[in-house]
């Protein structure tokens, strides 16, 4: 079942190839993921699959198992989406009465979530702005903050960066804080990390507290999601630098706010107070950004941006 391009990445062959023996009528699909990738993306994502292969561990079945029911709940909120023009959802307390009080469910939502990042396209190349773009541009010694860290590769990434002085997480699931905890052991982080089941909108006052934060897959979860970088702005020291990601069109079973725009997202950062520095739009798997705005498809909008 080898895949003749990803030969020279063991840990991205070894995951898709488990991925395609869970569930082979998506092979087609990972053919299409990997197909034209330049070689050094492809080296950087081995790197991230070996990430992924030490959280999973002899277990890799049950995630590439979460993996295919994660995606097929999205197919179910697609068709809704299509069918509706609107999210399922609209309201925090249905989401958290169907998703996030359900600790079996955020638990295989969050291996599902951790296997896209190497298996979706958008979601893939976020991570790596993150890690290629975003982190060595920060001063020595920065304090960092991610609201929703979930999987923790985010976390990790930060925390384990020499640079880093101190990191912290914010997730309103006991679940996702619960796997960030657990990736942050497994991959052995020397640098302690405090983490805390905190709804960004309901967090105590940290003035100035933080040189960088990430709030990454998370405002479309929320009701007030410019209440949430509202706080971030005012958590962030002057100077300060941000990295945004959120989608548009991208319906799931804990997405509430619908953007159809790139241009919305960047509004409701300026808005917030951010001067933006940097956009980038990062299409779904076969997707470019032209066709994803014409069909309406799932489309990742990474900003970086500061606080002034």
């Amino acid at each position: 079942m080898n895949d003749p391009g990803l030969a020279s990445f063991p840990s991205l062959t070894r995951i898709v190839d488990a991925q395609k023996q869970a569930w082979p009528d998506h092979a087609k699909y990972l053919r299409n993921r990997f197909a034209g990738e330049d070689p050094a993306a492809l080296d950087r994502a081995d790197d991230v699959a070996q990430l992924v292969l030490t959280l999973a561990g002899d277990a890799l079945p049950r995630y590439c198992d979460d993996y295919r029911w994660m995606c097929e709940n999205f197919i179910e909120e697609e068709a809704f989406f299509r069918r509706h023009n609107r999210y399922r959802r609209t309201r925090f307390d249905e989401v958290e009465r169907d998703v996030y009080s359900n600790q079996a469910y955020m638990a295989r939502y969050v291996n599902g979530i951790l296997l896209s990042q190497l298996l979706w396209r958008n979601h893939a190349a976020a991570l790596d702005l993150f890690r290629t773009r975003f982190l060595p541009a920060l001063p020595e010694g920065y304090s960092h903050l991610e609201v929703g860290p979930g999987h923790g590769l985010f976390l990790a990434q930060a925390a384990a960066d020499p640079r880093c002085g101190a990191a912290a997480g914010w997730d309103v699931s006991a679940a996702s804080i619960a796997a960030t905890g657990t990736a942050l052991r497994t991959f052995g982080i020397p640098r302690p990390v405090t983490l805390a089941v905190q709804d960004v909108l309901s967090a105590p006052a940290r003035p100035e507290a933080f040189d960088s934060a990430i709030i990454s897959e998370v405002l479309e979860h929320l009701e007030d999601p410019a209440a949430a970088l509202r706080t971030l702005f005012a958590s962030l020291k002057p100077g300060g630098r941000i990295f945004i990601n959120a989608p548009v069109n991208s319906p799931a079973p804990d997405h509430i706010f619908l953007w159809r725009e790139p241009a919305e997202i960047d509004r409701l950062v300026e808005e917030a107070g951010f001067a933006i520095d940097d956009v980038h739009l990062l299409p779904m798997t076969g997707y470019t950004v032209a066709r994803a705005m014409t069909m309406a498809a799932s489309l990742s909008c990474v900003v970086f941006a500061r606080r002034p």
